[in-house]
């Protein structure tokens, strides 16, 4: 077994890996506020809130988790090494979904008169994500990644050797800057306005995604994960839960602004991800044959599943079927066929060591 891995630390990546699937899932029957292929006529309102909780957090504890467990396979590696397995890991599947799927599908639906490739560089420069679709974080990613071993790295380690305990006001700090710099790039960047900056971003998401997974780094090097305190975890859970459910009363003229937007997402990511941290390490760090198999292909059911849901969302789509159930059938069957894909194309050597 790999002495890297941390039981529960998985369990919450089979978590994550679920609940990207089934937020996917909702796009056809929720108001999405971005652009979803499916538009299924069945809607069920409170979506808009499942979607709202996830965007807080979801893919920036993902960030997180990437970061700590980075920092072991760089341990072990010389940089070039590294740099040439993240490129193969990340860049490889980045490269052949974007030019063997993403594009011969959306060129196909968008029925374009241009020849592909000039529909190719419009649509990657000008209507991000739709060039990598959900792969835009496997982009963002790699980026990260190289950013951080030329200038974060060595930094890291050698601040890392003076810190002492996770004291709470670093975490208040960090609530403090995500909140600000969230607030100060939304002025010119709401949420859901994309751009291509070499890869897509969503520049309103873009301070979490990356301090999150810098956090997610020096946590490793400073051994902080091991320190975070179920009650301290609980006080910032339940601190993110009063936020959330007051602002759903305040009056718009004050949720309205970037700052209250920016306030309550970065407390709701913080607080939510301790919760899920704390929790799963109090009753989630054990695992089964299930649970580990899901595991090994967590990364194989992100990359694939989103063609087998949207799919799976057009299956349905001229069935008199409330939005619920759909939503609900088309996330198991979604996570389950995502699973059987993933673990058949891994029978493959050359893909395993891919995906």
């Amino acid at each position: 077994m790999n002495d890297n891995r941390i039981v529960y630390i998985d369990n919450i990546k089979v978590f994550l890996t679920g609940l990207v699937v089934a937020h996917h899932s909702a796009q056809a029957y929720g108001p999405t506020g971005g652009i979803w292929v499916v538009n299924d006529p069945f809607k069920a309102d409170w979506l808009k809130n499942f979607f709202f909780i996830n965007a807080s957090y979801m893919m920036g504890l993902y960030f997180f988790i990437s970061g700590y467990f980075m920092v072991f396979s760089i341990k072990k590696k010389s940089n070039a090494v590294f740099l040439n397995e993240r490129f193969k890991r990340l860049g490889v599947p980045l490269l052949f979904f974007t030019l063997f799927i993403f594009l011969p599908f959306n060129y196909y639906n968008a029925e374009s008169n241009n020849n592909i490739l000039s529909f190719f560089i419009d649509s990657y420069l000008h209507k991000p994500p739709v060039a990598t679709g959900h792969l835009w974080f496997v982009a963002l990613l790699l980026v990260f990644s190289i950013i951080y071993i030329i200038f974060f790295h060595k930094r890291f380690i050698s601040i890392a050797e003076k810190t002492g305990p996770l004291p709470v006001r670093y975490i208040l700090v960090f609530t403090v800057a995500l909140t600000l710099l969230c607030a100060a790039i939304r002025f010119k960047y709401p949420i859901d306005v994309w751009r291509t900056w070499l890869i897509p971003v969503e520049p309103a998401h873009l301070p979490q995604y990356f301090l999150l997974f810098l956090a997610g780094t020096f946590f490793n090097h400073a051994n902080w994960l091991n320190q975070l305190a179920g009650k301290q975890s609980l006080s910032f859970f339940g601190f993110a839960v009063f936020i959330y459910l007051t602002q759903r009363y305040l009056p718009y003229k004050i949720t309205n602004y970037l700052i209250t937007e920016s306030l309550v997402e970065s407390v709701m990511c913080i607080g939510i991800s301790m919760g899920i941290l704390s929790f799963f390490k109090s009753v989630g760090n054990k695992t089964n044959t299930l649970i580990s198999k899901i595991s090994a292909n967590a990364y194989g059911i992100y990359l694939l599943h989103l063609f087998i849901v949207i799919f799976l969302q057009y299956g349905l789509i001229n069935l008199s079927i409330n939005a619920n159930i759909k939503f609900i059938s088309v996330t198991i069957a979604g996570i389950l066929l995502s699973v059987l894909l993933s673990i058949t194309i891994r029978h493959n050597k050359y893909i395993r060591q891919i995906i």
